[in-house]
């Protein structure tokens, strides 16, 4: 066996490794041997096929497969004696002869390797990072208060038709009739398309152009009942409407039955614990956001001081064949800023974990899965899951390979950031 190595550039490498038949040839003779005790062919007892049968049957895959073994275990060897740092997996290079595995028996592979680079971003109080801190006004807390209102109204019968209400509707055209469809006048941009259709009562009528109401086809063919592609067939615009249901949004009245709804039974009793609790959820609200901008800036500062450079065209070459054609060239070439920001950002994650002896332990995948749990319920208004349910969705989310992973990374995230907010200058700013 031989092994040598060629610069490509300052931030990769081609290693060659070049075997002989006696490099190999035992390793291929004892997996003959084992394959020739297993196989079952019919006219021979179980271990006694001749060899030459089982040659001419598996011979060439127990060549390539003990070989490439070989050879990786020779490569994986080289690196590590020769304290090669890779990011990635190895290349086979561009330039590799094809093989010819029924005749050849001697055989070079050539791999590109791309360069580690050296992460040094030292981590101390010379190193001064921005916290936005926001506090909560009057205002926000009146804003706050509105769309609560809002975000618990419900939709309420109405006598007559104003600019914002959603109706039922039955749509005629001569002897066409389409009914029980929904018109939501919030929909229309313009005042004075709405015209036709305000101060009347249930049972009325409105004639207007369904083109000049919804400009957009999707839109008309929503409300016609039918498929984008039909509406050729409806050359004449113009519908009677007949109202058959008056609909309008009403916001939330402010009561103790909303309290008991918004925060259980008996938590808040008053308008002013009311507000107090709204201006508590804005102020969490202000601390994630100021917390996320926090870790934004970090991986932002980090990044730039680490000035790291990478093999791209090699890591583009890594992207398409890893992901076994999954995504074009064209889509690798489109994202691969947005994925080299993210991977610069995960080599100085790796290093500073390494360097400074942080690890993931089993209470900050919890706690990951907790705190995603929690927002993915915020994200539909259930800001008060019981703990109890929150850490039942954890756990199945972290019983989910895929999100276990990404939860991992969320982990090992947080234990950097957090590491680095105790250990750096936190210059506070004030909105």
């Amino acid at each position: 066996m031989n092994i040598t190595k060629k610069e490509i550039d300052d931030l990769s490498l081609q290693v060659t490794v070049s075997v002989e038949e006696n490099d190999y040839s035992e390793k291929v003779k004892k997996a003959l041997n084992d394959t020739r005790k297993k196989i079952e062919i019919k006219g021979f007892r179980k271990g006694m096929v001749p060899l030459g049968i089982v040659q001419k049957m598996y011979g060439r895959s127990i060549l390539l497969e003990q070989v490439n073994t070989y050879i990786s275990e020779a490569l994986n060897a080289y690196m590590e004696k020769e304290a090669i740092r890779i990011i990635g997996e190895p290349l086979v290079s561009e330039e590799q002869a094809k093989t010819d595995w029924d005749k050849d028996v001697d055989f070079s592979f050539s791999f590109d390797l791309m360069l580690a680079p050296k992460v040094d971003v030292p981590i101390n109080k010379d190193l001064h990072i921005p916290l936005i801190k926001k506090n909560v006004s009057e205002k926000d807390v009146e804003r706050q208060l509105e769309t609560v209102l809002e975000q618990q109204g419900t939709l309420q019968v109405a006598e007559k038709v104003e600019k914002e209400d959603l109706l039922k509707v039955d749509l005629r055209q001569g002897e066409l009739l389409i009914s029980d469809s929904y018109l939501n006048l919030k929909n229309v941009a313009k005042q004075k398309d709405k015209k036709p259709f305000i101060g009347k009562a249930v049972g009325e009528e409105a004639e207007t152009d369904i083109s000049v109401l919804f400009p957009k086809e999707a839109d008309r063919a929503i409300l016609l009942q039918i498929k984008q592609e039909e509406l050729e067939r409806f050359t004449n615009p113009v519908f009677t409407f007949v109202i058959k249901e008056i609909k309008r949004f009403e916001p939330a009245r402010e009561n103790q039955e909303l309290y008991d709804k918004l925060f259980g039974p008996g938590n808040v009793t008053t308008h002013e614990s009311f507000l107090e609790k709204i201006r508590e959820q804005i102020d969490l609200n202000n601390q994630s956001e100021s917390n996320y901008r926090f870790g934004q800036d970090v991986k932002n500062i980090l990044v730039e001081k680490a000035g790291l450079q990478l093999p791209e065209k090699l890591l583009k070459r890594w992207l398409f064949e890893g992901n076994d054609g999954k995504f074009t060239m064209e889509q690798i070439e489109k994202d691969f800023p947005a994925f080299l920001e993210d991977f610069r950002w995960q080599l100085v994650r790796e290093t500073i974990m390494k360097e400074y002896g942080l690890k993931v332990e089993k209470d900050d995948m919890a706690q990951s899965a907790v705190a995603m749990a929690r927002y993915q319920f915020a994200m539909y208004g259930m800001n008060n899951v019981p703990d109890e349910h929150l850490i039942k969705y954890a756990e199945r989310m972290l019983a989910n390979e895929k999100e276990a992973r990404n939860l991992y990374e969320r982990a090992e995230e947080n234990k950097v950031i957090s590491y680095i907010r105790e250990n750096v200058t936190v210059d506070i700013k004030e909105e």
